[in-house]
């Protein structure tokens, strides 16, 4: 009998692997169908990761460089035609639109596939860029009241132009602070 139990124990320990390997089939083949469902789930969450980040990426990186041409172009430059002037002017209008129009869609977003820290980081850049838009507001108005009247002399003028410009160039610097700690630092 001993012998017969030496025997048994030793076919075991030399198919041990074969039945293993039986075994972990087996119950794959169970439970495919789930495993596959929770790969495809975890894959088309990274799908839609990568093209929600992408797209908002896009829109704040435009919201960066128009304000960026704004200030570089429109306001500080001489050699600028009305015409780019003009076609810098409605292309910031268009952005400005575009990312207030989606600002609670970008919230969900990073509610969803990245978390606290970056919706902190998103609404900080959103501060900014609305900061930046108000001075700009200020900043063609007082261009604005130059140029209706006499209401306020063109040097006065000038001076708050001047100050809003340098505001403005602070602003765009605390933006792209803002985009670079949320594009590149967060998520």
């Amino acid at each position: 009998m001993s012998n017969w139990l030496a025997h048994l124990l030793s076919s075991f320990a030399n198919q041990a692997g074969t039945w293993f390997v039986g075994a972990v089939l087996a119950a794959l083949g169970l439970f495919s169908s789930h495993i596959l469902e929770n790969i495809k789930l975890a894959l088309n969450r990274a799908n839609l990761r990568v093209k929600y980040y992408e797209e908002m990426a896009t829109e704040i990186s435009s919201v960066v460089h128009i304000i960026d041409r704004l200030d570089r172009v429109y306001y500080r430059a001489d050699w600028a035609s009305d015409d780019d002037k003009g076609a810098i002017a409605t292309e910031y209008n268009e952005v400005m639109n575009s990312i207030s129009r989606k600002e609670y869609v970008y919230l969900s977003w990073l509610h969803r596939y990245w978390g606290k820290d970056q919706v902190t980081a998103f609404a900080k850049c959103m501060e900014k860029i609305r900061a930046v838009d108000l001075v700009l507001i200020r900043l063609n108005a007082v261009i604005d009241g130059v140029a209706k009247g006499p209401s306020v002399s063109r040097h006065d003028a000038g001076d708050q132009k001047d100050k809003l410009l340098a505001v403005l160039r602070s602003g765009l610097l605390d933006l792209q602070k803002a985009a670079h700690s949320l594009l590149v630092g967060s998520i």
